[in-house]
């Protein structure tokens, strides 16, 4: 990429000339190519698309509308030097994920500890746990809270289940677009 100065009497070149495109980013001037025209119809997959895009413009416009929501995506904006508007947007666009759930603690009794680790594109704000039984009877159900020192969620047993021949795990994660990923056990 070529950096350019201008004359400090320009500031700022924004618009197009031929098939250059002249933008503005995070104080920085960029000049890019023109991009292509597509003229066929979008397939079914590519609409989906669009419309998955319009939902996150959606929300990164509401996002952006409020200072209690904007304020992460602002923080974190300066540190990639991403537009904040972009960081909601890709936020709506990719959901948590459940990557482990650590029962070798858990042994149906009251007290015993379930780890989950999970991660975002930018944050899981929330864990929830759902223990059932072989029946699929709900044990319990109750959010996890977050180990700031291991980065994990903690979810503590509240009910003895040691009559149960299997208990089921479930674990779900939601991000600020309260968008969920989860994932089961069994012990």
């Amino acid at each position: 990429m070529a950096h350019v100065v201008y004359n400090p009497a320009m500031a700022h070149f924004h618009g197009h000339v031929g098939n250059l495109v002249f933008k503005e980013r995070d104080g920085r001037d960029i000049v890019a190519s023109k991009p292509d025209q597509v003229h066929q119809p979008n397939t079914p997959a590519q609409q989906a698309q669009r419309e998955q895009f319009k939902l996150g413009a959606n929300y990164a416009k509401g996002a952006m509308a409020n200072s209690q929501t904007k304020a992460p995506y602002e923080a974190k904006a300066k540190q990639v030097h991403i537009p904040a508007f972009a960081l909601a947007v890709e936020d709506y666009l990719l959901k948590p994920v459940v990557d482990a759930i650590d029962t070798t603690q858990y042994h149906k009794q009251v007290g015993d500890v379930i780890f989950i680790t999970a991660h975002d594109d930018f944050e899981v704000v929330r864990a929830e746990v759902t223990l059932q039984d072989g029946n699929n009877n709900v044990l319990e159900t109750g959010n996890a809270v977050l180990d700031a020192a291991t980065g994990h969620w903690k979810y503590t047993a509240t009910v003895d289940a040691t009559t149960a021949a299997t208990v089921t795990v479930t674990a779900s994660v939601y991000d600020r677009p309260n968008h969920a990923g989860g994932k089961t056990a069994t012990v």
